[in-house]
Parts: structure tokens; C-alpha cells; sequence
């Protein structure tokens, strides 16, 4: 029964229910084996009509971060906490045991962000971190330029994307931050990690390099290294200076220029190739990295 609880929570169809939308866009994070860290964008060009449904109560617990200026009304346990419009950035934190309502009186884009207690522990057992307590704020609604900062590399991915190495990149960093933001835990801890050795290292990017056309994640890296996804991702990056998601999307890029130097397959087969989404997806990404299209790119080189 709990855990039927726990999956309503990221459930897109559950989540647009409950805020009056059409299956919302939902992206999960699996870095946690119990249950997934969860991104949902909210999005609407009208006011909600009444309040949003009652949350059946879970240990877990959801941020919501607007994009755009809002007005709503906030509910916890029936009770009425708070009428206040809000700018981007301003941080909600619910612990879902409470029954959180809001009706929003405005058009609204918000991200919302999702984590169960079990995750919370799972994670800390992995990174050696004291066993939180729980989470909690100070002031609700407050400015987080972390979240925000966070809710807005999410947006378009949520929607479009979903690159695994990014979400759960994205996952680890909203774990990182409320932990020590929010988290109400006994004990702090060092949280600085060693880098790679040669041999996880060429392990890891051998795995990359193979599955350039699928959707590796953190947890299966971090499987290749024989270590914890959170760890092996702050290793990873002390170790090179970049993500893993940052290192895939390089490569990607260096075989998609093969490609169209080498042959004359057409752009949508490339892109499929080298593991983009669509068309659209690696003409954007490769035209930011290269500051050129594949389509020009090609002509210039060829």
C-alpha cells in the first residue's frame, strides 16, 4: 500500500489530475533504487477553477518553483496558510503528509519537484551522509537562486529531451542542494570526493563511446565503476571538469561531423545514429556546439 502511495506522487496522469492539466510532462531521475526523483512541469494558460484536490498522504516531499509571476492560495491540512503572488525563483516546500492545496489564480508555469523519504535515505546510505530527518523551510515562498536556476534547465528538457545523463545529473544537484538547504539532519559531512582511476575512467567512456545511440544513466555508469551514483558523479566531474551528460553530447557531436563528412546520410538518419531525439534536437545541439547547422556545417567541410 505504500508503496502505491509513493508512485501517485510522480505519476503524470495522478499530478495533471490533481492541477486540473492534460498529463503534464513528467521526467524521472532513477538515481534511487526505491523510488525515482521526480520533475513535472505545471503548465497553463489559465487560472485554476477552484482549488487543486486533496494529496493522499506519503513520506515524501515536492517543491514547486514558478517560471512566471503567480497569485495563489496555499492550504496544509485543510487549513489556510497563505494568500500571496509570487515572482520566479520563490521556493515552495510540502511535506506531503500534510495534505498541501493551492489554487492558483493566475495563468502559471511552475516546475515541481519530487523526492521520497526512502530516496533521501538511499541516497545518504550511498554518500556516507547521516540519515536526514526530514526536510523543512524557514519562510515559504522564499527566493532559491539554486532551484530556480534548476526549474529552468529543466523546463525545455521536461518537454522535449529527457536525456537520462542530464535528468539524473539534474537529480543528483537538486539532491545536493536541499540537502544542505533544507535538509534537518543530526550531522554535516564532508561531501568532497576523490576522482576516477585510469581504469574507471576508460571504463566509463568506453561504455559512453558504445551506447552513443541509447540513453545510458548515472546508475549505469556509476555500475561500470563499482560505486554510488551520487559519488560517482561527483567523481567524475573532478575528474574531467564535466558531466557525463556534458561528455555524451561531445561525442555525439564528434560522430555526427564523421558522419556527415563521410557519407550521404541524410540529417534525420544521423541524428537517429548518433542518439538525438529528432532532427530538431541535433541541429540544436550541434549548432550550438559547432556555432553552425550539420546542414552548412557539412557544405563548409566537405
Amino acid at each position: 500500500m505504500q508503496q502505491r502511495l509513493a508512485g501517485a506522487s510522480y505519476e503524470s496522469a495522478v499530478i495533471g489530475d490533481r492541477f486540473q492539466l492534460d498529463l503534464p510532462p513528467t521526467a524521472l531521475a532513477r538515481t534511487a533504487s526505491i523510488a525515482p526523483i521526480g520533475f513535472t512541469r505545471l503548465k497553463s494558460e489559465r487560472a485554476m477553477q477552484g482549488p487543486a484536490k486533496n494529496v493522499p498522504p506519503e513520506h515524501a516531499f515536492s517543491f514547486h518553483v514558478p517560471l512566471l509571476p503567480v497569485a495563489a492560495d496555499l492550504w496544509i491540512d485543510g487549513r489556510h496558510l497563505l494568500s500571496k503572488a509570487m515572482n520566479p525563483g520563490a521556493t515552495f516546500l510540502f511535506d506531503l503528509r500534510s495534505n498541501p492545496v493551492s489554487e492558483i489564480h493566475t495563468p502559471f508555469d511552475n516546475i515541481r519537484f519530487y523526492i521520497s523519504q526512502a530516496s533521501l535515505d538511499e541516497l545518504a546510505f550511498d554518500q556516507g551522509m547521516p540519515r536526514l530527518k526530514g526536510l523543512v523551510s524557514s519562510c515559504q515562498g522564499s527566493y532559491d537562486r539554486v532551484m530556480y536556476g534548476l526549474a529552468n534547465a529543466l523546463a525545455d528538457q521536461v518537454e522535449h529531451e529527457c536525456s537520462a545523463l542530464f535528468i539524473d545529473h539534474i537529480a543528483l544537484a537538486f539532491h545536493a542542494h536541499i540537502v544542505k538547504t533544507y535538509g534537518n539532519a543530526t550531522a554535516t559531512v564532508d561531501m568532497v570526493a576523490g576522482g576516477l582511476s585510469p581504469w574507471q575512467l576508460r571504463r566509463v567512456l568506453d561504455f559512453i563511446t558504445a551506447h552513443l545511440d541509447g540513453d545510458p544513466t548515472i546508475a549505469e555508469l556509476a555500475r561500470e565503476c563499482a560505486l554510488s551514483p551520487g559519488y560517482f558523479a561527483r567523481a567524475f566531474r573532478r575528474t574531467t571538469g564535466g558531466t557525463p551528460h556534458q561528455w555524451l553530447v561531445r561525442k555525439r557531436v564528434e560522430r555526427a561531423k564523421a558522419l556527415l563528412l563521410g557519407g550521404r546520410s541524410g540529417l534525420a538518419d544521423i541524428a537517429v545514429t548518433c542518439g538525438f531525439v529528432d532532427q530538431s534536437h541535433f541541429t540544436r545541439v550541434f549548432s550550438k556546439i559547432e556555432g553552425d547547422s550539420p546542414g552548412r556545417w557539412r557544405q563548409r567541410h566537405r
